[in-house]
C-alpha cells in the first residue's frame, strides 16, 4: 500500500493543476462527450432500479457511450446489444443496492461490503466479446454508479498506478480504494463543470489524463 499511498498524494497535491491542464488542452469532444453527458443527466434523473429496465432508453445510451469510447474498435469488440443488456440486467439487484453510496461518505461499517459488491460485479458482468473486464467493467459501473466507481482505461489509469496495463481484478479495487481516499481529502466537487467534470469519480479520471499531457 506503500506505492498506492504514494499515488494517492500525488493527486491530491497535482489535483489543481492537472484538472487546469486538462481542461486547456480540450480533451475529445464531440459524440464522445455528448453521449457521456446524456447518460449522466439521465442517470441524476431516475433511480437506477427505473432506468435498468429491457428495451430502455438508459441501457441504449451506455452502449453508444461505450461504443464512441472506443470500446468497439481495434481488438476490442462489444457484445451485441441483446446479450449487453442481458447482462446488466442479470445483476440489477446488486447494482440497485450500490446506487446509494459515493466514494466520499461510504459509512465506515458499508465499505467492506460495498467493495465486495463491486468485486462480484467485477466478475459477473459480461459486456465483451474480445475478453477484458476492468476497462468495459469500470466504465459501465461508472455510468450506473457515477459516483462511487471511476471509469479506468489502460494508457491513463493503469499506467498511473502501476506502470502497466494487465487488466485484473485486484488492480480494480486497488484503484476503487485509491479514488476512496482521495474524495477524503479533496473536495472533488469545487472542480465540478459542464462538460467533462460532471461526477467526483470523473475529476479524479481527467485529473491523471491531465497529469499526462504536455
Amino acid at each position: 500500500m506503500v506505492r498506492m499511498e504514494s499515488k494517492i498524494k500525488d493527486i491530491v497535491e497535482n489535483l489543481p493543476s492537472w484538472i487546469n491542464r486538462f481542461k486547456q488542452d480540450g480533451y475529445r469532444g464531440g459524440q464522445s462527450l455528448y453521449f457521456y453527458q446524456k447518460v449522466v443527466e439521465q442517470r441524476r434523473e431516475k433511480p437506477l432500479d427505473v432506468l435498468l429496465v429491457k428495451g430502455g432508453l438508459f441501457i441504449e445510451r451506455m452502449y453508444a457511450t461505450l461504443a464512441s469510447w472506443d470500446m468497439n474498435t481495434r481488438s476490442a469488440r462489444m457484445k451485441d446489444f441483446d446479450d449487453f443488456e442481458h447482462s446488466l440486467l442479470n445483476n440489477k439487484k446488486q447494482l440497485s443496492s450500490l446506487a446509494s453510496f459515493q466514494i466520499d461518505t461510504i459509512p465506515g461499517e458499508a465499505a467492506a461490503g460495498v467493495k465486495r459488491s463491486l468485486g462480484d460485479l467485477y466478475d459477473e458482468l459480461e459486456l465483451m466479446k474480445s475478453g477484458g473486464r476492468l476497462v468495459a467493467n469500470s466504465k459501465a459501473l461508472h455510468f450506473l454508479l457515477p459516483n462511487l466507481v471511476m471509469p479506468m482505461d489502460r494508457n491513463n489509469i493503469l499506467r498511473f498506478f502501476f506502470n502497466n496495463t494487465t487488466e485484473s481484478k485486484n488492480k480494480f479495487l486497488k484503484i476503487f480504494d485509491c479514488t476512496c481516499e482521495v474524495a477524503k481529502r479533496v473536495d472533488l466537487k469545487s472542480y465540478f463543470d459542464h462538460r467533462w467534470n460532471l461526477t467526483i469519480t470523473k475529476v479524479i479520471d481527467n485529473a491523471i489524463i491531465g497529469s499526462g499531457m504536455k
